[in-house]
């Protein structure tokens, strides 16, 4: 009978790894495990989010012997099996940066990881920028969120509740603000302020981990996102990842239309007829023209 047949072997999930150590989680108990010896010429590497078998009555002196199949993994942090992203931009301090926001979407929709879209520091904004935010994000479950006010927190941490999200955004977004929110005991979350000289944020997080909410599900906050950029594909798919224009997309004269030069196309007529934000589709032509460069550039 092997290890994972065995009736002693359980499942917990990676916390964090540092130094060749593994901090797993089980029934609320935390095991500091190590990987076992076939790992080392495995290229599979073990990594935070990941659910690993393992025998617990082993203790701190125990190693896990097998990851479970993932549903999903990110480079950078390098974490797994997660469940929603959080793409945050800030209304103020610094600007938002939707061509960012918009990239983030683009990339987790690829991924077939939810998003949900937050414009934080909501008590900077004005009632109309609120409300065009909801209107362009509502295919990405966009919420107005201020730890200020506390406008949407409630909200916010009702979506995470049970899952396993990740934030991503520019620096000073306050994504380790919201965490700490979150968490309020999480002390080993630095967070720090922006800098008067810059108005940039510093990162502060070092290393990608899962915080514990306490009701099943985690946060990760790390300074570095792997979705920051497109990723080489073909230019047809892009596309694909905006949810608001498949409505409308039967009606265009070509099959395979990029919603771009192409005369009678629909997508288009939605963005005049304000269906479709402009600024939005706006953006969507300027990543569309950064798409087919990589493209072509792609052997070179």
């Amino acid at each position: 009978m092997s290890y994972n047949e065995s009736p002693k072997a359980v499942t917990g999930r990676i916390i964090k790894g540092i130094g060749g150590f593994y901090t797993v989680e089980h029934n609320g108990v935390l095991y500091t495990l190590k990987a076992a010896g076939k790992f080392r010429n495995d290229v599979k590497t073990p990594l935070p989010g990941d659910y690993v078998t393992f025998d617990p009555a082993a203790g701190d002196d125990g190693a896990f012997y097998a990851i479970l199949p993932r549903k999903n993994q990110l480079i950078r942090p390098k974490v797994s099996n997660i469940d929603a992203v959080l793409a945050l931009v800030s209304a103020r301090e610094p600007e938002a940066d939707y061509l960012l926001l918009d990239k983030l979407c683009a990339c987790a929709a690829m991924m077939e990881i939810p998003v949900i879209t937050v414009l934080n520091k909501s008590d900077l904004a004005t009632e109309s920028e609120k409300a065009h935010f909801l209107k362009t994000y509502a295919a990405f479950t966009p919420i107005c969120a201020s730890n200020l006010t506390g406008e949407g927190m409630a909200e916010l941490r009702a979506m995470v509740k049970g899952k396993v999200c990740c934030f991503a955004g520019q620096s000073g977004v306050g994504k380790s603000s919201i965490t700490r929110a979150f968490l309020p005991e999480a002390a080993q979350v630095e967070v720090s302020g922006l800098s008067h000289k810059t108005r940039r944020g510093r990162h502060t997080t070092r290393h990608a981990e899962l915080i514990p909410m306490g009701d099943g599900g985690y946060l990760v906050d790390t300074p570095g996102f792997s979705l920051m950029e497109l990723p080489l594909m073909e230019p047809e798919r892009l596309k694909n990842l905006y949810p608001e224009f498949a409505p409308y997309e039967e009606g265009c004269r070509f099959h395979g239309c990029y919603h771009h030069k192409e005369p009678d196309c629909t997508v288009k007529a939605a963005v005049e007829e304000g269906s479709i934000p402009l600024d939005r589709y706006k953006r969507y032509t300027d990543l569309l023209t950064e798409v087919r460069e990589k493209w072509r550039k792609r052997y070179e």
